[in-house]
Order: structure tokens, then sequence, then C-alpha cells
């Protein structure tokens, strides 16, 4: 027992959707009167996406994998990392120095403040030393006498 021949699926063009039902196709037949298939529908034809093909003897240089794996924006990234550690250590170490030269500044201060101090008693002594009294009966002794007035020349 054969089938009619018009209920047999010959080709693929023969199972068209004329109206889904639970996922299943309608299947060209005699049984349903009425019924045509459905003309595949031609799409218009795409036009190709061209992709520029790399020339194949340019090699890849090392400029270009740098790029590819972002080494330039991490070596950044760490070279900023390096100039602000060396800026805190350049701005640290000024600082120790400038602490240093001002306590410099601050004992030289003191010692002259105390040799100013050294020197004012000496000056102090020094003239607290002198006897003017003895000076002019020294001077007077050796014939150092203040002219007078009307005296020789005068």
């Amino acid at each position: 027992m054969s089938m009619p021949e018009t209920n047999k699926r010959k080709r693929l063009e023969d199972i068209r959707v004329y109206s889904p039902s639970r996922g299943n196709l309608a299947i060209k037949s005699e049984a349903l009167p009425y019924t045509r298939v459905a003309e595949p529908e031609t799409a218009a034809p795409r036009r190709p996406v061209l992709v520029p093909a790399a020339p194949a003897d340019k090699r890849r240089t090392l400029l270009d994998l740098l790029r590819e794996r972002k080494v330039f924006a991490k070596t950044a990234a760490i070279a900023c990392v390096f100039v602000a550690a060396a800026a805190l250590i350049v701005t640290v170490s000024g600082y120790n120095n400038i602490s240093a030269v001002q306590k410099q500044i601050n004992d030289l201060n003191e010692s002259v403040s105390r040799m100013q101090i050294d020197v004012k008693s000496a000056e102090r002594t020094y003239l607290e030393s002198i006897d003017t009294e003895a000076a002019q009966r020294a001077a007077a002794d050796a014939g150092m006498v203040y002219p007078v007035r009307g005296g020789n020349g005068n």
C-alpha cells in the first residue's frame, strides 16, 4: 500500500507555513482544497561587508603588541604612582633639611647673643678700670697740660 503521490513530500518546497499551530508546519496536500503554496520570499541581496585584509607580509610590531595589551596605560599609571612617591620623598627630605638648617641658624644666633653679652661686659670692665684722675696726674707729671688762653701763641 503506497500513499498517493500528492501526499508525499517530494521536495523542500512542499513544506510551507500556512497557519502555524503548536509549532507544526502545514503540508501541501490535495486534502486541503483551495490552498496554494506560498511563493518563497526572495530577500534583497545583501551587500557584503568589506573588511580590509591585512597585507600578508606585514609583521606585527612591538608597538602594536603593546597597544593591544594596553601596556602604555598600565605603565603610565605605575609611573604616576612612582612620581607621586618621589615627590613625597623629596618634600619630606626637604622639610628635614630645612629643619636642620633652621636649628643651626638658631644655634648661631644664640652664640652671637652670648658673644654680644660678653663684649658688653668686657666694655663695662674696661670703662670701670680707667681712672681719669690718675690719668690726669700722670699727664701733669709728664708735663702734658692743657694750654691756657692767652698763653704762648694764643
